[in-house]
């Protein structure tokens, strides 16, 4: 199975490209879109969002990961070989919370090359084939690369953002379950919020967080649009007491 993850959204035709050249090289591949609106550009949260939903996904797929805003530049194409899993994209720090995750990882820089290789465009003519070929046990060149010498974010521990805006206007923070118990308050637009298990334990229109179904902190308005309450945007810094 090939995963998709990417920030290029449902319209357009990025997405239907990069697919049918999966397909072309695999026509047997199942393709699960599993995340198209990372936000865009944002490396950073792409990777804690990239690691929270894999943990719902089964074993043995391959990830197609492409947030690339340096595409044609220096960065390298890599993949990398996690316990049963592969994901594949550039080498531009998407991944840094996976190396954080896996004990066992084998890293390599992609070495081949298409015949035709768009300067923009190596989710469809890069990625895309090596996905493909990863899943039918194809090989092809690469090189094995250290661990060190990947490209990884600082991990900025103190600071809390919003990451991600789903389609109802809940807000997906940077904090984790294990990371912000129940009895925390976090501060939005000079707002204290509080805990509540699910929606339903609150009133219409009334705002809280809780641990969503990725293991994020998120915020939540009942029957409302958090965003949009709070007037958020992705980025923007949370308080916490």
């Amino acid at each position: 199975m090939i995963v998709t993850f990417t920030d290029f959204g449902v319209t357009g035709p990025y997405l239907g490209q990069m697919k049918a050249r999966i397909l072309e090289y695999n026509p047997a591949s199942s393709i699960i879109d599993l995340m198209v609106d990372v936000p865009a550009f944002n490396i950073e949260a792409a990777s804690l969002l990239l690691d929270g939903l894999i943990c719902e996904m089964p074993q043995g797929c391959v990830y197609l990961c492409v947030v690339d805003p340096g595409v044609g530049g220096s960065r390298k194409p890599i993949c990398l070989k996690c316990d049963e899993c592969w994901f594949v994209g550039p080498d531009n720090g998407i991944f840094t919370s996976i190396l954080a995750r896996y004990a066992d990882v084998e890293a390599y820089e992609i070495l081949w090359r298409p015949d035709a290789l768009s300067h923009s465009f190596h989710g469809r003519d890069l990625f895309a084939p090596v996905a493909a070929m990863l899943s039918k046990g194809q090989d092809f060149p690469r090189q094995q690369l250290e661990i060190s010498e990947l490209k990884k974010n600082i991990i900025k521990d103190k600071i809390v953002n919003i990451i991600y805006i789903d389609v109802y206007g809940n807000c997906w923070t940077s904090l984790r379950e294990g990371d912000f118990p129940k009895e925390r308050v976090l501060r939005v637009q000079g707002h204290r919020i509080a805990y509540a298990d699910v929606f339903c334990q609150t009133q219409p229109g009334e705002a809280f967080w809780y641990y969503n179904s990725s293991g994020f902190v998120e915020i939540a308005v009942n029957q409302g649009n958090a965003a949009r309450h709070f007037g958020l945007e992705i980025g923007n810094l949370m308080d916490v007491t």
